[in-house]
């Protein structure tokens, strides 16, 4: 068989890698290398690999300790996927590569992370929590004019309230949010009487469908500033175009495939451009014109991936490195 490497970009809960492992783990040659920033995370993920899909690739080999080989976390923003590469003299050797850029259940799930608004939190967002030099979001808001905050929410998230939205959180430096519910709260307050202008409704008299369809788009609305201000703490468009560039040149071998799962409109045009102009300039032999959404069972059982959109794009054989 000829070499299998697979990255995973996003480790995460580690739901895709111990997949990829159990397809990989009867392979002569096969290994999966997984990438995550998350330095509290990737710690419990790796541990609970090792102790259960692990454990079965070494009694399958018959050789305790042979199918550790198979697998590599590592603590690095997938932005550094590149020069990880060049680094270990891999350059050019990636088989498959996946990245799913939604929110782990683990990071939203802990309320400390301040990634949801449903639960009260600080507001930090970073993905390396324990990097004391990252900015959390609530210093980011302290720092931010009113300017730069109306545009970081329409770039960043198409938010069509941007402009009284970044007045009412910053506009009063004395009053910016400190926790995710209070920044919910602030959001909710400025948008509900843009939404009931904007429908010609009587903010007196909301009948019941007009109030349902009013928390939905406060929900909405709330969500949308989150992943916004998410997005800037981050870096996160930044590090996809790196991620986009170094693909094809540093990355995939020949013939490699490549999928990515976005969770938002500004991430899937990054994703679609760089497909597309690679496609046309014979980088890559095939790609997905069609955006790929999930079924409506897999929504069912999973409402997070309600809003995922898949990518592919395979490298030319002629792309040599």
């Amino acid at each position: 068989d000829s070499p299998v490497l697979v990255v995973d970009c996003t480790l995460g809960y580690g739901g895709h890698s111990s997949y990829i492992l159990k397809q990989i783990m009867n392979s002569t040659d096969a290994r999966l290398i997984a990438f995550d920033q998350d330095s509290v995370e990737i710690i419990k993920t790796e541990e609970r690999l090792r102790k259960s899909v692990l454990e079965e690739i070494d009694t399958a080999t018959e050789s305790v300790g042979e199918g550790n080989d198979i697998f590599t976390a590592v603590n690095q923003n997938f932005a550094e996927l590149g020069s990880y590469m060049t680094s270990t003299n891999q350059v050019g050797k990636v088989t498959s590569l996946l990245a799913d850029l939604g929110l782990s259940s683990m990071q939203i799930d802990n309320n400390d992370r301040g990634f949801t608004y449903k639960r009260d939190g600080p507001l930090d967002m970073r993905m390396s929590p324990e990097d004391d030099s990252a900015e959390t979001a609530y210093q980011l808001l302290q720092r931010l004019r009113v300017r730069q905050l109306k545009s970081m929410l329409k770039n960043n998230s198409d938010e069509e309230f941007a402009d009284e939205i970044a007045f009412g959180l910053i506009g009063d430096r004395s009053k910016i949010p400190k926790t995710t519910m209070e920044l919910a709260d602030r959001v909710r307050d400025i948008a509900r009487p843009l939404i009931v202008k904007q429908h010609n409704w009587n903010s007196e008299q909301i009948g019941k469908n007009q109030a349902k369809k009013l928390k939905s788009q406060l929900d909405s609305t709330i969500a949308r500033v989150m992943q916004a201000i998410r997005i800037e703490v981050n870096g996160e468009f930044r590090v996809l175009e790196r991620l986009l560039e170094d693909i094809p040149t540093q990355v995939l071998s020949p013939g490699g495939k490549v999928v990515i799962l976005t969770f938002h409109s500004g991430e899937d045009r990054r994703v679609k451009k760089s497909f597309k102009s690679g496609f046309k300039s014979g980088i890559y032999s095939a790609w997905s014109r069609d955006v790929v959404r999930p079924t409506k069972e897999e929504r069912r059982d999973n409402p997070r991936s309600s809003c995922c959109k898949l990518r592919w794009a395979i490298l030319s054989d002629q792309n040599a490195h």
